[in-house]
């Protein structure tokens, strides 16, 4: 990756705690990252260091108690609800270690989901069209073509997570967040959704990765540890 390519993301300071009856747990206490456009980065960290809470600030799914994160130099934490879910849903996707696919819907439909939430139905109509284009693009992008009309239980693991990421990519988003994404997959098949990963950041995709594991972020530019809620080295 070219040193010279442009910050997208940039988390400073960040702080996140939560309470848990009388007692206040504290997660995150003041970390920082900085990714770069078409960067594919790590994060580790044992269990408990905060790396999924990073990821989900990042991401926008939950808010920091202080700090800043930066998406294309926007502060998205001191914008209003409206802006943030658009961000949310337009400019990010996100890949789970469980998929979280609808069971009674095909494959297509799934991936199609956030095309559709998109829309009014009266702008469906008109966007219909080009949506299902899309759908039909990314599954040819993450080899699902052929399991289109299949449904959740009919998948192998590692097809399903490759649903999953077709579903984040739909709608072409600046950033991909992917937590533990081979974590409830054999060895395996867990590298052939990272061959996935890794393609798809050939072609441009910026992504940031959470994993406990040092072979699965060995395929990553660059690695950031997390302990104890900081950043404590990069690698």
């Amino acid at each position: 990756m070219p040193a010279a390519r442009e910050l997208l993301l940039k988390a400073e300071g960040v702080t996140r705690s939560y309470r848990m009856g009388r007692y206040v747990l504290e997660v995150l206490k003041g970390a920082s990252i900085a990714v770069r456009r078409g960067e594919f980065l790590a994060v580790m960290g044992a269990s408990g260091s905060g790396k999924s809470t990073l990821l989900h600030i990042l991401g926008v799914l939950d808010q920091p108690d202080s700090g800043v994160v930066q998406l294309e130099n926007v502060d998205v934490f001191r914008l209003g609800r409206r802006r943030r879910e658009r961000i949310r849903n337009f400019d990010i996707g996100f890949v789970f270690q469980f998929y979280h696919l609808l069971p009674e819907l095909t494959v297509f439909e799934n991936v199609l989901a956030p095309r559709l939430i998109r829309h009014s139905f009266a702008s469906w109509l008109g966007a219909r069209s080009q949506a299902r284009a899309a759908v039909a693009e990314v599954l040819e992008q993450v080899g699902l073509s052929q399991r289109a009309r299949h449904r959740p239980r009919e998948l192998s693991g590692g097809e399903r997570q490759r649903v999953a990421i077709a579903r984040a990519l739909v709608n072409r988003p600046k950033l991909l967040l992917a937590d533990e994404p081979t974590g409830n997959l054999d060895a395996a098949t867990g590298r052939g959704i990272l061959k996935v990963l890794s393609d798809l950041n050939a072609e441009g995709q910026t992504i940031v990765m959470v994993t406990h594991d040092p072979d699965v972020a060995s395929r990553a530019h660059r690695c950031v540890h997390l302990k104890d809620g900081r950043v404590a080295a990069e690698t």
